[in-house]
């Protein structure tokens, strides 16, 4: 890839982030000022300097647990790179968090090539950890449920469905056969997305044997759970009485809305949820939405911060423009 093409597709990247942006300040503004402006305000000044910094570096906790999974990808596909030089790539990753699907996060392929990672190896990389992700969220997601007796056989039957099923995904047999019902769809748009799905699930196939996959899963649960549990200690700081699990539950429950939406970055599906889900368990409707927009900045926006940062850097001091296509060989 040329340098104007490079160019070319940060500006692309760029213009969805910027967009986000805009429409994060537009969604956040709005909440405030539709509900008691006075009250979210003071609730958004219950955090103290010590809040701040738990909150934060368990945010730090969980991109570090999610670049160890990455790291652990990258090895087992043979593809490494000095660690400092990874570290700073993936962190530059969330600079796109806010685009569609955190498609964006991508862009680290291009920075992987330059080391001679090839785009098949880097996007397998990529695709796996989404999917770890989200299987995660799901599991931390039904944490909410242990709280309610009624419903904890039901938790534990789920995630031993999940995990027992976990180690067919890599097989062929269960490719071929997703294979043959793609072909039988009438969409021709619905077909051609699946195909492009199926073909990432066979190159990913390597990191999907259950060494690497229940690695992955586990570092993705402990780092989400990181996150799930800094949204308990704003919680706590507003004075919104919950549990650990309630709390990891809700958030959980929260990003996984604002993934099904296909909004970028979840902006305001996540954060509709997750008021709403707050006020459920008897929060005022101020207090949640300073808890959520408080959780988002801790999280979301300062990963996009940092990904900002260190993008700008790297491409301040990277001079090696010359990206090579992507093809199916490489």
């Amino acid at each position: 890839m040329s340098t104007t093409q490079s160019n070319e597709l940060q500006q692309r990247l760029m213009r969805p982030l910027l967009w986000s942006i805009l429409a994060a300040i537009a969604i956040y503004g709005v909440s405030v000022v539709a509900s008691d402006f006075q009250a979210v305000t003071e609730s958004l000044g219950k955090l103290s300097l010590m809040d701040w910094v738990i909150v934060l570096g368990l945010s730090l906790v969980n991109y570090c647990l999610r670049f160890i999974r990455w790291e652990i990808y990258l090895n087992r596909l043979q593809s490494r790179i000095p660690m400092l030089r990874s570290f700073a790539y993936y962190l530059g990753g969330f600079a796109f968090t806010t685009t569609p699907g955190k498609a964006g996060e991508a862009v680290r392929s291009l920075y992987l090539k330059r080391h001679g990672v090839s785009y098949t190896a880097s996007l397998a990389a990529f695709f796996t950890e989404r999917f770890t992700d989200l299987v995660a969220m799901v599991l931390l997601a039904l944490v909410a449920a242990i709280t309610f007796p009624e419903y904890q056989w039901l938790v534990i039957v789920i995630t031993v469905f999940i995990l027992a099923m976990l180690p067919f995904i890599h097989a062929r047999s269960f490719h071929a056969l997703i294979n043959r019902n793609l072909h039988k769809l009438s969409s021709e748009r619905l077909r051609n997305f699946g195909l492009k799905v199926l073909d990432l699930l066979v190159s990913a196939s390597t990191l999907l044997r259950s060494g690497p996959l229940y690695a992955g899963l586990g570092l993705g649960l402990v780092a989400w759970a990181a996150e799930g549990v800094a949204f308990y200690v704003i919680l706590q700081s507003l004075e919104i009485e919950t549990s650990v699990e309630m709390a990891v539950g809700i958030y959980s429950v929260s990003v996984l809305a604002g993934a099904i939406s296909f909004i970028p970055g979840g902006l305001g599906g996540t954060e509709a949820v997750m008021v709403l889900l707050l006020t459920l368990i008897g929060a005022d409707t101020s207090a949640a939405i300073a808890a959520t927009l408080i959780c988002r900045l801790a999280t979301l926006w300062f990963a996009v911060l940092i990904g900002g940062i260190i993008i700008g850097s790297l491409e301040l001091t990277d001079k090696d423009k010359n990206f090579q296509p992507p093809d199916v060989e490489n």
